[in-house]
């Protein structure tokens, strides 16, 4: 990266200061060096007193506002005592500094692109710029985004209950106001939040506020390893950074993907900065992603912003979603309230489980000029109804076996050892490794309890079985519950 020493082209503050931004790199990590102090030069030092410079307004409030301990407390370790730590933004550079700033713009961006802080846009390239010569991964980041799907506007989606906040806070990235603020929709799978993502972006375009970008968990991988490898991960930054609005979709499947969420960090607080507005989605709460491998301070920052749960939908929801959709659709049949009430009523798993059962009735009837009645849409249907029976978990397996023997919840999984709820433990233990296929250690930790003890309890159920009546019973009402 560019280093600018303004004055001090040799000798020993030179040496210092070169000590000085080693430590700082070594401090905060090579992502937020490249990004924040990359450029940063030492415009004057004396007994006490040092100014720094960089090459922005933005980077210098941002310096100022969240590293400046970290600058402060670097030069007392690296280079000596100081009482005041200055920082400015440099408004000339040298012959010989412009000379250096320039070769190492062209090396970070290959297409002599260069990217402004203050406003938040990638300045025209330089006529004449050859692109001939760029190898692959070079810094050319024309797919950072995903393209949108005409279907998924706010016209076409359906408000309940389950959804009214997320929807509010998805209209409120849409206002103008003067501090924008970060929102996160989180909500389990198929509940509709990448909906109101391709919403805001199309409502975006309608209203001409800006440019746009829809970005993939996808998208954002690829891109990242594709910058670290050409080096030039400020390249990236400059392409999300070109954009007024950025929606990051499945933010949850970045667990494990350390280098990336410090670059999408880096961009989120660079685009809230300079007053962009930024939408992501997750499967998950903001308290629950940092315990899925997500960067904590990724985590908080999304914690600190607008954050909207977007819940199952009820029938009443269900339903007027398949309204919605034939409204909006092309079908010729006609399909009855009694046909899309089946549907809302049984396809419960999710929205997208619902939208797929209306989905199969059209690819079978959507060219026929007919109405289609209840009993067609059933044998339709039958296949999907018995391909979604319910996934049993251990959890409903202890729900079942408490149930069965008359016992709470937490006396199956406590340290109790009464003969009853032994027993119970037994039946429950038995149904899981026979009726689940769970492994024994899944068991035990379900039970909070060591595998071989669970192994054991095996053993004794099988001996229950084959001599008592009651345990027995106990054990068919744990299956039927399962399997039902």
């Amino acid at each position: 990266m560019m280093t600018i020493t303004e004055g001090f082209q040799g000798g020993p503050e030179k040496a210092a200061f070169d000590r000085y931004l080693k430590a700082l790199r070594g401090r905060v990590g090579e992502a937020k060096y490249k990004s924040w102090f990359g450029d940063l030069g030492l415009a004057e030092m004396s007994d006490g007193s040092v100014t720094l410079s960089t090459g922005s307004q933005a980077k210098r409030d941002m310096l100022d506002d969240r590293f400046l301990p970290v600058l402060v407390d670097t030069w007392r370790q690296e280079v000596g005592p100081v009482d005041r730590l200055r920082l400015t933004v440099r408004k000339t550079l040298s012959a010989h500094a412009a000379k250096i700033a320039e070769q190492e713009q062209k090396r970070a961006y290959k297409d002599t692109s260069s990217f402004d802080f203050t406003t938040g846009k990638i300045a025209p390239s330089h006529k004449g710029a050859s692109h001939s010569s760029r190898p692959s991964h070079s810094g050319n980041f024309d797919n950072v985004a995903a393209p949108l799907d005409p279907r998924r506007t706010f016209e076409n989606f359906a408000v309940g209950d389950s959804n009214r906040i997320a929807f509010a806070a998805a209209r409120q990235a849409l206002q103008s106001c003067a501090q924008r603020e970060l929102i996160y929709f989180y909500g389990d799978s198929g509940l509709g939040k990448t909906h109101l993502l391709h919403a805001v972006c199309h409502e975006w375009v309608k209203g001409e506020r800006g440019a746009h970008a829809y970005v993939t968990y996808r998208n954002l991988i690829n891109n990242c390893v594709a910058a670290v490898l050409s080096n030039s991960t400020q390249g990236l930054h400059a392409a999300f950074l070109e954009n007024d609005l950025l929606a990051f979709d499945d933010i949850h499947f970045l667990d494990g993907k350390d280098r990336t969420q410090e670059e999408l960090l880096i961009v989120i607080d660079a685009a809230l900065d300079s007053g962009k507005q930024v939408v992501i989605a997750g499967d998950l709460p903001p308290a629950k992603l940092a315990e899925a491998g997500i960067n904590k301070r990724l985590a908080d920052r999304l914690a600190g912003g607008l954050c909207a749960p977007v819940y199952p939908a009820d029938e009443t929801l269900r339903l007027d979603i398949l309204k919605k959709r034939l409204r909006h659709g092309s079908a010729k049949c006609l399909i009855g309230d009694d046909v899309l009430e089946f549907i809302a009523r049984n396809f419960t798993h999710s929205t997208r489980e619902t939208i797929g059962a209306l989905n199969q009735l059209l690819l079978m009837f959507g060219e026929e000029v007919r109405a289609i009645d209840l009993d067609e849409a059933k044998t339709i249907l039958k296949s999907r109804l018995e391909d979604r029976r319910k996934v049993v978990t251990l959890d409903d397996a202890i729900a079942a076996g408490a149930e069965a023997f008359g016992l709470r919840l937490e006396d199956m999984t406590g340290r109790a050892q009464p003969q009853r709820i032994v027993r119970a433990r037994h039946a429950m233990v038995w149904c899981a490794r026979e009726v689940l296929k769970e492994s024994f250690p899944r068991i035990g930790k379900a039970l909070k309890r060591d595998h071989t003890t669970v192994m054991s309890s095996y053993r004794r159920a099988q001996a229950l079985l084959e001599r008592d009546k009651a345990f027995q019973d106990g054990v068919q009402r744990i299956r039927e519950a399962l399997e039902n």
